[in-house]
């Protein structure tokens, strides 16, 4: 009978241990409240952050689909991303990292728990003497960083859209019209620090973390936040420091001879152009084909090399030579926060210029301004590069899967109501899959930075999708980093 007892009290204690649990996983944490938060994190972060529950305090440049936070925590110092973490990994808050708010795809989940940690404060620029390096804080802004450089007689390789934050473009792989000469995005950075997903402070470069600094540079929001990096700069005069660059519109019978002058250029390291198909805006909304085509040289050598395009026959030609403080200019437009754009993307290589495929685009891109007025802000751009650097850079410790793709399209439907979802997404799906038809690749690929969040995941990571899902299990074992084109 003792041993009957024993045995029946072992028991009966085993069920009481499951039961418990049992019951403690049933019983959601309550979410804090502000109030709360205010007075437990507040008074461990520094003296510049501030915390609120009004997510207008970091605005997004597209409204479809963008996150809700019920928090948002504006940092002060890089130490208070971790202590911000931390906190949230405490209390079962779902987090998500912003730096200037300008990626669209619709895989933000936060719930009604939620807290956004905004890094645009952290936005310092410190060269080194050489002007060869430069600090810089995780939420610079990329015209912030133009200005420096400008003004510091060097220049960074940076996208043609200043108002995004240069870390979060750049460790997504990064395409700028310059990488012909320096390479991807992800090559300029040196060494970053970053908060993992355990509120741990890391610095992390080839040899500090090398497995880390390979997914970070092409994966990063899956494997923590980076509040600072050593980025590359070129030493530069002022004199010197321009390119030559501007719109050149068409006709739209010019179309298929323009793809086919584009598709026939010998695209040098210093040459990139775009084609994009827009509106001339109200009253009218008429349909253009513009080329903007960039050289970095002068407006004679620029005009030889990109001869196969004023060959065509252009209705107008503003190039012009243009000033590095200026390049962004071209593309303040893109930059205007607010309204609903559902984009998706397409990468293609050089065969994806399929006049034919290019006609139909732009047959869907007029038909659908003229049936709907309301979208007539929308485009189609499309990105070509040189990229015969970034292939000889090689991928050996970055996770950007797409140096040998020249060719990003993003199609950018521009609306107010979210009762055009429907429409609109319609739209932009029909169009990335005509561009599919004739990309030119093995497999469906497309650049992160202009993904939709439709996609399979191996479309966006390509081949080195299973090596970032094993870091994954690493780096981020409880799936923290779980809100862009998450890999758990």
């Amino acid at each position: 009978m003792p041993l009957l007892r024993g045995a029946t009290l072992k028991v009966a204690l085993i069920h009481a241990a499951v039961l418990l649990s049992s019951l403690s996983q049933s019983v959601a944490i309550a979410c804090p409240t502000l109030r709360e938060i205010k007075k437990d994190l507040g008074r461990a972060l520094s003296q510049g952050s501030s915390i609120s529950s009004n997510a207008s305090d970091a605005p997004r440049w597209s409204l479809y689909r963008a996150p809700t936070p019920a928090f948002v925590v504006n940092v002060g110092s890089e130490n208070d991303v971790a202590t911000t973490v931390r906190y949230c990994n405490k209390n079962n808050i779902t987090f998500l990292a912003q730096s200037q708010g300008n990626g669209w795809a619709d895989t933000f989940h936060l719930g009604n728990c939620s807290l956004l940690i905004n890094i645009d404060g952290l936005n310092k620029i410190v060269f080194n003497k050489a002007k060869t390096l430069a600090a810089i804080g995780g939420g610079t802004r990329v015209s912030d960083m133009v200005i420096a450089a400008y003004n510091a007689d060097t220049r960074f390789s940076t996208p043609t859209c200043t108002c995004l934050g240069f870390l979060g473009a750049m460790l997504g792989g990064g395409v700028m019209r310059s990488m012909g000469l320096y390479g991807a995005g992800v090559d300029q950075i040196s060494q970053v620090n970053v908060a993992t997903a355990s509120g741990e402070m890391l610095q992390v470069n080839s040899n500090l973390h090398p497995d880390l600094w390979y997914s970070l540079r092409g994966a990063a929001p899956n494997f923590g936040i980076v509040t600072s990096a050593l980025v590359k700069a070129y030493p530069t005069p002022k004199a010197q420091n321009a390119a030559w660059q501007g719109a050149i519109t068409f006709a739209d019978d010019k179309l298929e001879a323009l793809i086919t002058a584009i598709y026939n250029l010998d695209l040098r390291p210093e040459m990139q152009v775009d084609l994009l198909f827009s509106t001339s805006g109200p009253p009218l909304n008429s349909p253009t084909i513009t080329a903007i085509p960039f050289f970095l040289g002068n407006a004679s050598a620029a005009k030889q090399a990109f001869a196969p395009i004023f060959d065509v026959g252009p209705v107008s030609n503003q190039a012009e030579e243009v000033p590095y403080d200026h390049w962004g200019d071209i593309a303040n437009p893109f930059c205007i926060k607010g309204m609903r754009k559902p984009a998706y993307g397409a990468s293609l290589a050089r065969e994806g210029l399929n006049p034919a495929t290019w006609r139909a685009v732009y047959e869907e891109f007029k038909t659908f301004v003229a049936k709907y007025p309301q979208a007539a802000g929308s485009s189609v751009l499309a990105e070509y590069y040189s990229v015969q650097k970034a292939i000889a850079i090689g991928d050996a410790t970055s996770s950007y899967p797409f140096r040998d793709v020249p060719l990003h399209v993003v199609i950018i439907p521009l609306y107010e109501n979210s009762s055009f979802d429907g429409v609109a997404n319609n739209w932009g799906a029909t169009v990335r899959d005509l561009l599919r038809s004739t990309d030119g690749l093995n497999a469906n690929s497309t650049y992160i930075n202009f993904a939709h969040g439709d996609e399979p995941l191996y479309e966006v990571y390509g081949k080195n999708l299973q090596k970032l899902q094993a870091l994954k299990k690493r780096y981020d074992p409880r799936n923290k980093f779980n809100q862009w084109f998450p890999l758990a």
